[in-house]
């Protein structure tokens, strides 16, 4: 009983030890299992801990390069002299006049300027720190509750050095008679967005590039943008008789030759679809800066009697403004003025007319002062130079006179010369006119309306 009693105790303490051995046992694989979660949570940490550490680095070092940059900008700044501005006199700028470009000149059988004239006259006045000026950067134009405006003189301050001058084309219309191969027949926009001259070689071949005044100017800013303050490019005058920019918008080109239509024998046009195109082209002229003057409708000289003024501004109102719009631009048909030099006053019929229809802004072409500017309170005048003329008396081209002087008189050919054969038909209106060239201006003994000289 007794060793029976005793196996039973070694069995119970056999039992405890291994219970206890095994309670060790678990104790331990817990402990161990909690050594492995604390040493996982360590490793994730530390993973999470080495990007942001990363993070923070690079965001202290962009720190310190934009602080760097920052600091030499300003240096910079201190170290390079400012742009000085000088004010120019608004009463000296000069308006150069630019008939349509020569191509060819043998096909053309003309001595007007060519392209590459025009274009060695844009670089002459680029290196001679001429610059690009609006017409509206001369004065500035405010409008009155009742309607009336109110003019004065502005302030222009330009890059020291630079001298102001604005640019005008005379008649941009391409006339169907101009002969083939000579000029550009119309104005298009190319799939860059940029305006280009298409031009028929003498073999029929239709070729786009700067081949006159508005294609060859957009394509030398290209090249020098500083030619041209704040975006200011040129004057175009508009007629419409002819066409606009090379488009026959004229209800006229639909027409068949018994119906009237002078240039049947260059074929019919839609001048739906041809009006369409041309306002295509003119915005993106007005866009790129360039203004739209009226330059009347048939080519009439201005200083003819009232009557046949009204009728032709008339005309260009209801067949020409709906295709550009409004302007408040006038350049004066063949150059001739209203009146004398002297100012304008409301006692001129035509000019309370010209008023009224909205003209704010009046060139002529002067033949004898490199500048000629009026501002008044309620308008604007200027003398237009031929710019061949202006760039030899300003010793800029060699002194051909003959020639030069020749091309003083070259609008009046381009407003009615261009399409000889037409005028009659351009308005009956035309007939009888040239001599009244004097308008109402009844000073004896004055000079010439296109020419303008102080007493």
């Amino acid at each position: 009983m007794n060793r029976s009693k005793k196996n039973s105790e070694k069995e119970n303490t056999s039992e405890n030890d291994t219970l206890s051995e095994a309670a060790v046992s678990s104790r331990e694989a817990k402990e161990r299992l909690r050594e492995q979660k604390r040493k996982q949570r360590k490793r994730r940490v530390k993973k999470i801990r080495i990007p942001i550490g990363a993070a923070v680095f690079l965001l202290v070092l962009l720190a310190v390069i934009l602080a760097a940059v920052l600091i030499t900008n300003r240096r910079r700044k201190a170290e390079t002299p400012q742009e000085t501005m000088t004010q120019a006199d608004v009463l000296t700028v000069p308006h150069l006049s630019f008939d349509s470009l020569v191509v060819n000149a043998e096909a053309a059988g003309s001595d007007r300027m060519t392209v590459d004239e025009f274009n060695q006259i844009l670089q002459l006045l680029y290196d001679n720190d001429y610059i690009l000026v609006s017409i509206r950067d001369l004065a500035n134009v405010t409008e009155n509750s009742d309607g009336s405006v109110s003019i004065a003189a502005a302030e222009l301050e330009l890059p020291e050095g630079k001298k102001p001058f604005v640019l005008s084309q005379n008649d941009v219309s391409y006339p169907l008679t101009l002969p083939a191969g000579g000029y550009a027949t119309r104005l298009l926009v190319n799939e860059s967005g940029n305006l280009v001259s298409e031009y028929q070689q003498t073999d029929g071949t239709v070729v786009t590039g700067a081949y006159d005044v508005i294609s060859c100017l957009e394509a030398f800013l290209e090249e020098h943008p500083d030619f041209s303050w704040q975006g200011a490019k040129g004057i175009i005058g508009i007629t419409g008789r002819s066409g606009i920019l090379g488009y026959r918008t004229d209800e006229l080109f639909g027409k068949s030759a018994e119906e009237g239509n002078i240039y049947a024998d260059y074929g019919t046009f839609d001048p739906a679809s041809e009006t369409a195109s041309a306002q295509e082209v003119l915005n993106v002229l007005k866009e790129k800066g360039w203004e739209i003057a009226c330059q009347g409708y048939s080519g009439i000289s201005y200083a003819s009697e009232y009557d046949l003024v009204v009728s032709d501004l008339e005309q260009w109102k209801q067949k020409t403004e709906p295709v550009t719009g409004s302007t408040d631009i006038l350049l004066y048909p063949q150059g001739t003025d209203i009146a004398s030099w002297k100012d304008y006053s409301d006692a001129n019929q035509k000019y309370t007319y010209l008023k009224e229809q909205g003209f704010h802004f009046f060139c002529s072409i002067d033949s004898l002062n490199p500048y000629w500017v009026q501002i008044r309170s309620d308008y604007v005048r200027q003398g237009r130079m031929d710019a061949r003329t202006w760039m030899t008396d300003a010793g800029l081209l060699p002194g051909d006179s003959d020639s030069a002087s020749g091309e003083d008189s070259s609008e009046s050919d381009s407003a009615s010369g261009e399409d000889s054969g037409e005028s009659g038909s351009a308005s009956g209106e035309d007939s009888g006119e040239s001599g009244s060239a004097s308008g109402e201006d009844t000073d004896s003994g004055e000079l010439p309306v296109t020419q303008f000289q102080e007493e």
